[in-house]
């Protein structure tokens, strides 16, 4: 008898408990230590965690409706195995986009110009590059631009999941069409707006504005080559838990074969954008431009980058690839899912 609905144990209602306790308690404890204090810089330290954890999660949560939409542009039938895991997923986006939002309205309207300089208008004024940028680079247009995306991103993907139920439910022919039509028709109208959003604009407004003078035009590229990665990585996690547990049972070892294929190709775009930012940015040696590497290189994580991280975010893909033909696949798909979820 197939498993359909997923039972929670008591040993997995305890661990989720515990670890909502410990974040409520890391929250107030960044509250009370840095938010509260006097030292601007526990201050910064506090708004940019904040900032860096919401974007990051909202965009790993979004990139299972990029997935979902994707394959149904392509007719992709394989993932329907398990299209129910990406769907659950990216039903958190609304709860991920409300707490992204908070983290934007206490830095925007908190005129916290140690987060965005240009939120410091007395500067702006007798910046050259940060006037010529105060055409976007405003609070006016950061919140409403914001806000439309949040909104976007939520409800283009309430509709995919509404859509998506109907195929519980028998079809005639005539419904059959129509259910593909609609699932194309909105599938492509996420992947447009995700390409005006995740692939552009957003990226540059979140992050890249984080840094003001500094600019590149692969930034948005790489923000989405490493989201899709940590996605489908989620992704990866829950569908060999569940196949673990006696769930999703056409899902089969073609299907995790499937799934470690899009993290082996993504990781080597991903590193791709990396090496080609940085090598030309390097052989230019434009002082405009090495600003960005410098204090990651020379500064406190100078130890870091550029070597290790991204030598392990191309390699460790084919170790997965690898553990298919020793029988470890499912072993092997989930570390490294594991390592690219961390990484991203």
């Amino acid at each position: 008898m197939i498993k359909q609905q997923f039972e929670i144990t008591a040993g997995y209602k305890k661990w989720t408990n515990i670890l909502l306790g410990v974040g409520g308690l890391a929250l107030v404890l960044g509250i009370v230590f840095l938010a509260m204090s006097k030292d601007e810089v526990a201050q910064t330290r506090f708004w940019s965690v904040l900032l860096q954890n919401s974007v990051f999660f909202l965009l790993v949560v979004n990139a299972s409706m990029f997935f979902i939409c994707a394959t149904t542009l392509a007719m992709g039938g394989w993932q329907m195995a398990f299209r129910r895991v990406p769907e659950a997923i990216s039903s958190v986006v609304p709860v991920f986009a409300v707490l992204a939002l908070l983290v934007f309205v206490g830095i925007i309207f908190g005129h916290r110009h140690d987060i965005y300089h240009w939120l410091d208008t007395e500067h702006v004024k007798h910046d050259p590059i940060l006037q010529g940028k105060s055409g976007f680079l405003n609070p006016t247009f950061f919140m409403v631009w914001t806000i439309i995306t949040l909104l976007m991103w939520s409800f283009v993907g309430a509709k995919m999941r509404k859509l998506s139920s109907q195929a519980d439910e028998p079809m005639d022919p005539e419904t059959s069409k129509k259910f593909i039509w609609n699932n194309t028709v909105w599938g492509a109208i996420f992947i447009v707006f995700f390409a005006l959003t995740v692939g552009s604009t957003i990226p540059w407004l979140w992050l890249m504005s984080i840094d003001a003078h500094w600019y590149s035009t692969m930034y948005s590229w790489y923000t989405f080559a490493s989201s899709f990665v940590a996605g489908m990585s989620l992704v990866a996690i829950y569908v060999v838990y569940l196949k673990n547990n006696d769930y999703l049972e056409y899902v089969s070892e073609e299907h995790l074969h499937d799934l470690g294929k899009f993290m082996f190709a993504f990781s080597v775009f991903w590193t791709y954008l990396w090496y080609s930012q940085f090598m030309l940015i390097w052989y230019a040696n434009i002082p405009e431009e090495t600003v960005y590497f410098k204090p990651r290189m020379q500064g406190a994580y100078g130890h870091l980058l550029p070597e290790p991280d991204h030598q392990l975010c191309c390699s460790f893909p084919a170790v997965d690839e690898k553990g298919i033909q020793t029988k470890l696949y499912h072993h092997c798909c989930a570390g490294g899912a594991h390592h690219h979820g961390t990484l991203g």
